[in-house]
């Protein structure tokens, strides 16, 4: 089991190691004239796309924005209930807590006591085994688990990022429209690939 823990381990430390690559993209433009003309043409069409793209971006954002403001107060509420449950528990843990620290303060008197006893009356002795008997005939102790953390409160800014994410998206494709226009008059793109990160030297 160990090893496939080690295996595991090594694989997950050569991942984070290895080189990080990013796919981009070399431009040839094309010969003729009207070919350059036409890359115009490309160019007008991705400024349109790119404003296009950004102006349903920031309608979604506002529409999010919007909806988190009716959300928000059931949020509120749901929040509220966990924490107060979340606080319970914590009472409860730190309840147990102080028990266990107790229990635990007992039994390393007990364990001292026997140490003495046994010292003084020998390890054979029918006291000394009395206290062995009490100490291994003790209920295993275990220590409380502690609660996770505290939910977190919800806020207009974070149920806006939160509604956003699920309904908006900026990824209008602009760039790959751009390079099928690119290709259609005549140029050449050429994906290749970018080391970013951990890059060999």
């Amino acid at each position: 089991m160990n090893k496939v823990w080690l295996f595991f381990l090594g694989c997950w430390l050569l991942m984070g190691c290895a080189p990080q690559y990013e796919t981009r993209y070399a431009f040839s433009p094309p010969a003729s004239t009207s070919g350059l003309s036409c890359l115009n043409r490309c160019d007008t069409q991705t400024r349109a796309c790119n404003l296009q793209c950004n102006q349903q971006f920031g309608q979604c954002s506002a529409k999010a924005a919007q909806q988190a403001q009716i959300e928000l107060p059931a949020k509120m509420a749901e929040y509220e209930t966990r924490l107060a449950a979340w606080q319970r528990e914590m009472e409860r843990y730190e309840t147990d807590q102080r028990f266990y620290a107790m229990e635990l303060r007992q039994r390393e008197l007990q364990h001292d006591l026997q140490r003495l006893t046994c010292d003084r009356d020998g390890k054979e002795s029918a006291s000394c085994l009395q206290h062995q008997g009490l100490l291994h005939g003790m209920p295993l102790l275990h220590e409380p688990n502690r609660p996770d953390s505290a939910p977190d409160k919800p806020d207009l800014a974070s149920e806006t990022a939160r509604i956003r994410q699920l309904t908006c998206s900026n990824e209008c494709k602009c760039d790959d429209d751009y390079r099928q226009c690119y290709t259609s008059c005549g140029g050449a793109v050429k994906p290749y690939q970018f080391c970013t990160q951990n890059c060999p030297k």
